[in-house]
């Protein structure tokens, strides 16, 4: 009797401290929550960004300017009120704002100029944000859809970059404490690329000469093993960061995790990131379907599994790839894997993109991003897609 009674003792602690945790970790959630609504508060009104920034950007490989409208997201003004337009909101990272090409360049416009080309009265809203992923996509879409009211959803997923921020067990183990999984991306963010994005608000000249001075804090603070992988890059990119016409964050993250994409090549390794990419586009799909609207998710391909010069180019910046890379389905497969259990369609450009391979135009050279040429594409290939979606939608 003294057993079982000893048990029963043993498995109330057990219980009691389980419980106590969960009340901790609750505590610390809404904590949490408060610090980012101060530290990631972006400016007065503004749904992503401080509202009328401009700036200049004048790199090794592109040339743009980036202005922010009223409402505080990368387009051209938009009424709040709706008009008879169709309203598709995209949602998405920097591919889908558009770094290193003007608005009217990026895949959304180009994709809202071909819409209207077909007789279909749309607009196509810039909701992209630099260096998000798909947790940040969920918090996004929660705070702007009740307020753009769209008549769809688009989740540009970036089929390496995204899939690897959801590879961390830690967010797994915080999926019932958003707040502490959004905390722990952020502090992982920063110390990678030196916090959340702003857009600039400054010249070109300006921009140059604090990309220069970001350079030489970076290359200070290697350690030797980042140092050392920095010294064996080849001397035209590392002039490019020292002059600051390269971003230096890119250089700070390729030398601090050179096989940052390597764990997209096993299908097998994807289980978990799918488990957790499933958790994030369930939550975009219960804020879009709160306003009524539709979800499409397409995926975004990174230029090292479609395109040679691209799968070249990340290589000499730093990041390690394979040549599996080029052939395997294995990303676009595990992102379409977590749509179809998230109740999202999905369209992957996958294949087209590679019959255009050989095409050294697509991306930027040295900044991983589309070209204004690989913009177009991408929305001449996604087109046809999106319109059939909008008849069924209206």
């Amino acid at each position: 009797m003294s057993r079982l009674r000893a048990i029963a003792v043993n498995l109330a602690l057990v219980v009691f401290s389980v419980l106590l945790a969960d009340l901790f970790l609750h505590a610390c959630d809404g904590l949490a929550g408060k610090y980012l609504a101060r530290t990631l508060q972006t400016g007065r009104f503004g749904l992503l960004f401080e509202p009328g920034l401009e700036g200049h950007s004048k790199m090794h490989d592109y040339e743009c300017r980036e202005i922010i409208n009223s409402l505080g997201f990368r387009d051209h003004e938009v009424s709040l009120n709706k008009g008879k337009a169709f309203r598709i909101v995209a949602l998405g990272d920097s591919f889908t704002y558009g770094w290193g090409v003007n608005l009217e360049e990026t895949w959304c416009k180009r994709l809202e100029a071909n819409l209207r080309q077909k007789g279909l009265d749309v607009e196509v809203l810039n909701l992209g944000k630099p260096a998000a992923g798909p947790e940040e996509y969920a918090r996004i879409a929660h705070v702007v859809l009740p307020v753009l009211k769209p008549d769809m959803v688009l989740i540009g997923i970036l089929n390496g970059d995204d899939l690897q921020q959801c590879f961390s067990p830690i967010l797994m183990a915080l999926r019932h404490h958003p707040n502490l999984g959004r905390l722990y991306q952020y502090w992982k963010t920063r110390a990678a690329r030196n916090g959340p994005y702003t857009p600039p608000k400054q010249s070109a000249d300006d921009m140059r000469a604090w990309f220069a001075r970001s350079a030489k804090d970076i290359l200070d603070g290697m350690g030797p093993k980042m140092r050392a992988r920095y010294d064996a890059l080849e001397p035209a990119v590392k002039e490019a960061f020292l002059e600051g016409t390269l971003n230096p964050w890119l250089i700070s993250h390729s030398t601090g995790e050179p096989d940052y994409f390597m764990n997209t090549v096993s299908p097998r390794r994807l289980r978990f990131p799918v488990f957790m990419m499933t958790h994030y586009l369930r939550r975009i799909h219960k804020a879009a379907w709160r306003e009524g609207a539709p979800v499409l998710a397409l995926s975004i391909p990174e230029g090292f599994y479609v395109n040679d010069a691209a799968y070249r180019n990340v290589q000499r910046i730093g990041f390690q790839v394979v040549p599996e890379m080029l052939t395997t389905h294995a990303v676009d497969d595990a992102v379409g894997e977590a749509c179809r259990r998230a109740g999202i369609p999905f369209i992957s450009v996958l294949d087209e993109m590679r019959r255009h391979r050989g095409r050294s135009d697509l991306y930027l050279e040295l900044d991983r991003h589309f070209s204004p040429a690989g913009n177009a594409l991408y929305a001449d290939l996604i087109t046809d897609a999106v319109a059939e979606r909008i008849a069924r939608a209206r």
